[in-house]
């Protein structure tokens, strides 16, 4: 076990004007800077490709003449290996080290992006994606890990901060690039744009290399390759049920096979690491109180957030008929808020204690679900949408940070690589889920709240039958106009009130969900004022 203040072989010494450093210092300053750039510059790029396709799917089917259900391969392609193989990249960066698969992994994004601006059919393209799954898996988990061993404590929160607010406005911008780059240009700029980037860390590398170079000469611990087949097939199963079950839904053969499948491998996983002299994910992790609270919240949180965020797009553009751009833009308050205090919001929770952020946090994120569910589709943007946007932004901006500053010290050095890909496997999977359950439950919540109203409509018993026989378009319903204007506009307000019925479900849902994860992260730290209390009790497992 390691002691809540002792180091790691894995925690290098800075190596400047070519002598190496006392044991205990820390990189410099310069060094530390350029290494946040550094890790900031290729998450970013493996985030923002994760949103900015969804622009260029228009695009891309008239281009290539293809079915929506070919197109969506082009989205799930990248997120179905890049989620799988997380944990398995995470290993690999404890193990051979986490400055060589970061910078391995931004070399296969690069040349995959390549390929996909290079691809001549969807065939092509969908294979390039799934190679910069690859490669995204290779580089998320090493740079957390990358920023907690060059780090000192005390720095450590903000750097965590800083990489959350860049990472998360790299996210919301994504879209709006895409959009200008493929009106300008081609859809093929989206992805060359990741050239530049890759440049710049490429140049940037030597300081990491330099940062990194002390290393300890054991040789390193062999993989886990049985437990690391297990879990990707396990886990690529899961994620490819939940990603098609909005498109296939429930009862299609291929989403329970799929489901069945990967339960049963993840289970044969779990024992396995029991078993083995060197698990891919030490289970010991999960003994830590702090670590598998932090987990459960991101769970919660996350799933949270992806089901919120999957249906405020459809109540701002369907029910609200603003336009696509205004309803990206409705969030802008939310990403300001967290580009501008994630970072200091991360030094000061590491000084007054994580824990609490993380509560006060949570239960204002909460709020913000909530706020946002009260919103009616004639409610004015700066008293009723504002309002809640604005609370969530804080909510989260309190919560993201100190809670991967609290999960990255609560393990042992040698494991940040795993845990941060466990945390972020977590996160995927809670919105995978999330969104799966959100859809269907607001098509049954549209299907029951339409029926009723239906029964006192008085409209047209013809026209009736029509929208029924529709309603699982929802908000796309067409409006039959042959019945006169008076029924069409009771039937499209019919239409609207019941999706905002659905909207308000899953928003108030959402907010219970954040409840849950508050209460999770009381009942399991609460003793704690942040990670290291945890670590000097428990131990660094």
């Amino acid at each position: 076990m390691t002691s809540a203040v002792s180091r790691s072989p894995m925690s290098p010494p800075c190596v400047a004007a070519g002598v190496q450093a006392a044991a205990d210092s820390r990189c410099l300053a310069s060094d530390r800077r350029s290494i946040l750039v550094l890790t900031v510059l290729g998450s970013s790029m493996a985030f923002m490709d994760g949103s900015v396709v969804n622009v260029a799917l228009p695009t891309l089917q008239a281009s290539f003449r293809a079915t929506s259900s070919h197109i969506l391969w082009v989205v799930q392609a990248y997120s179905l290996l890049g989620s799988a193989l997380l944990l398995f990249c995470g290993a690999l960066g404890d193990r051979f080290g986490r400055t060589r698969m970061y910078l391995l992994g931004v070399a296969v994004f690069a040349l995959a992006s390549i390929g996909c601006a290079a691809s001549l059919n969807l065939t092509e393209l969908i294979l390039a994606r799934a190679i910069q799954g690859f490669g995204a898996a290779l580089l998320i988990p090493q740079a957390l890990a990358i920023l907690s061993d060059t780090y000192p404590e005390g720095e450590r929160a903000g750097a965590i901060g800083a990489w959350s607010a860049w990472t998360s406005v790299s996210i919301a911008i994504g879209p709006i690039v895409g959009g200008w780059l493929i009106q300008v240009s081609s859809w093929r700029a989206i992805f060359l744009l990741n050239i530049p980037l890759t440049a710049w860390i490429m140049w940037l590398a030597p300081k990491l290399r330099r940062a990194t170079a002390a290393r300890s000469a054991a040789a390193p611990a062999p993989l886990d390759y049985r437990g690391a087949a297990l879990n990707i097939l396990g886990f690529a199963a899961i994620v490819f049920a939940l990603s098609f079950v909005p498109q296939l839904g429930w009862k299609d053969p291929r989403i329970g096979l799929s489901l069945f499948a990967g339960l049963v491998l993840l289970i044969v996983f779990v024992l396995s690491q029991r078993s083995s002299k060197n698990p891919l994910v030490p289970l010991s992790l999960f003994r830590s109180s702090a670590f598998s609270g932090a987990n459960v919240l991101t769970f919660l949180a996350y799933g949270a957030l992806g089901g919120a965020f999957y249906i405020v797009p459809y109540f701002l553009i369907g029910a609200r008929h603003l336009l696509p751009s205004s309803a990206g833009a409705a969030f802008l308050p939310m990403i300001a808020i967290m580009f501008a205090f994630s970072g200091r919001v991360g030094t000061i929770a590491a000084k007054v204690g994580e824990v609490k952020f993380m509560v006060a946090g949570s239960a204002l994120t909460a709020g913000g679900f909530a706020l946002l569910g009260l919103v009616s589709k004639e409610t004015r943007y700066s008293y009723g949408f504002l309002p809640g946007v604005l609370v969530l932004g804080v909510g989260i901006t309190l919560t993201v940070a100190p809670l991967t500053s609290f999960l990255m010290a609560s393990v042992a050095a040698s494991r940040r690589g795993v845990a941060s890909a466990v945390n972020n496997s977590v996160s995927r999977l809670g919105g995978l889920i999330s969104v799966s359950i959100v859809a269907v439950a607001v098509s049954h919540t549209f299907n029951h709240e339409f029926g009723r109203q239906m029964q006192s409509s008085g409209l047209p018993v013809e026209m009736q039958r029509i929208l029924v026989h529709s309603e699982g378009l929802m908000l796309a319903i067409p409006i039959p106009q042959q019945f006169g204007s008076s029924p069409a506009l009771r039937a499209e307000g019919m239409v609207e009130s019941s999706f905002v019925t659905a909207y308000r479900h899953v928003m108030f849902g959402c907010a219970l969900t954040t409840l849950v994860g508050t209460l999770v992260i009381l009942t399991t730290v609460r003793k704690s004022k942040n990670a290291l209390d945890v670590a000097e009790t428990e131990g660094r497992l």
